[in-house]
């Protein structure tokens, strides 16, 4: 796994889980919530990686249309899912999805993900370097500021704003449902207070 993998996909919910504990929040509370079709982020995951390790894959599709091939599913997923969830989990959601798109847009209108050559070089990473996903920003690029022009020193790794949003609401999301077991517990706790007891019904 790459480390923009890593960045993206792992590290923001594991940190969600620390904080919806530390809120008062419960792994179980995500069986409050409707989750359906968890099928499709396990295709986008797989076409992801494929595109990322297999060089046939990579030489028969192109970084464009697998940008489009791995965000559908993805995209699908939140349809469906979204509108089910409480308002607190679909604004999460929403910011994964602005995020998604505004890297969507980078990578679409240049083929690959821009970078910022100093930002590269804030981050102690070598400047200027193409590779198969990624491509320095130059007097060409088109909407620069949407690619990789922010500096995370301690990763050696420079993110988009696009991946802050995916980041950041996929973080919330893990800790807004963590919280749903509070508040259901809450709610039991208030509704066995309020019957009465010892037959004075």
């Amino acid at each position: 796994m790459s480390i923009r993998m890593l960045v993206l996909v792992v590290i923001p919910p594991l940190l969600g889980v620390g904080i919806g504990y530390l809120a008062g929040g419960r792994l179980a509370g995500f069986r409050a919530i409707r989750i359906r079709g968890l099928w499709l982020l396990w295709l986008a995951a797989g076409l992801q990686v494929a595109h990322y390790y297999v060089p046939l894959v990579r030489e028969l599709v192109s970084d464009r249309a697998m940008l489009a091939v791995v965000f559908a599913p993805v995209l699908l997923w939140l349809g469906v899912n979204l509108r089910h969830w409480p308002a607190g989990l679909r604004i999460a959601g929403a910011a994964i999805v602005l995020g998604a798109a505004l890297n969507a847009v980078a990578i679409g209108l240049n083929g690959r993900m821009p970078y910022s050559p100093a930002a590269a070089e804030a981050a102690g990473l070598r400047a200027g370097i193409t590779t198969p996903k990624n491509v320095p920003a130059g007097d060409g690029t088109r909407l620069s500021y949407l690619g990789d022009i922010i500096p995370i020193a301690p990763l050696r790794k420079v993110v988009s704003l696009g991946d802050l949003l995916i980041s950041g609401g996929s973080c919330a999301v893990v800790a807004l449902a963590m919280r749903r077991h509070r508040r259901e517990s809450a709610t039991v706790q208030e509704t066995r207070t309020a019957i009465p007891v010892g037959g004075d019904l």
